[in-house]
């Protein structure tokens, strides 16, 4: 089933544009179908959609957390995975 991912990055504009074009080959890669940042108090806020649980949280194990301890960056604290309906029918 299809899942919504949300958090907040703490970090500014700038390192959050660095770090998308680092990080969003590795995300397509990894299946995921649609990603958005907008800026929130205190960082970016994420929206994500992946084909499930297990892609994000693979994605999460592997790419992000490599990614972000090369930045000098903590994993996201927060993250939310909702399950979404399929409106295909």
């Amino acid at each position: 089933m299809a899942v919504m991912v949300t958090f907040t990055l703490e970090t500014d504009t700038a390192t959050y544009q660095g770090m998308h074009g680092q990080l969003m080959p590795a995300a397509q890669a990894a299946g995921m179908l649609f990603h958005s940042g907008r800026e929130v108090e205190g960082g970016i806020g994420i929206v994500d959609f992946w084909p499930s649980a297990e892609a994000w949280q693979a994605f999460l194990d592997g790419p992000i957390t490599e990614g972000m301890k090369a930045m000098g960056r903590g994993v996201p604290s927060g993250i939310e995975v909702t399950p979404v309906l399929d409106a295909s029918g």
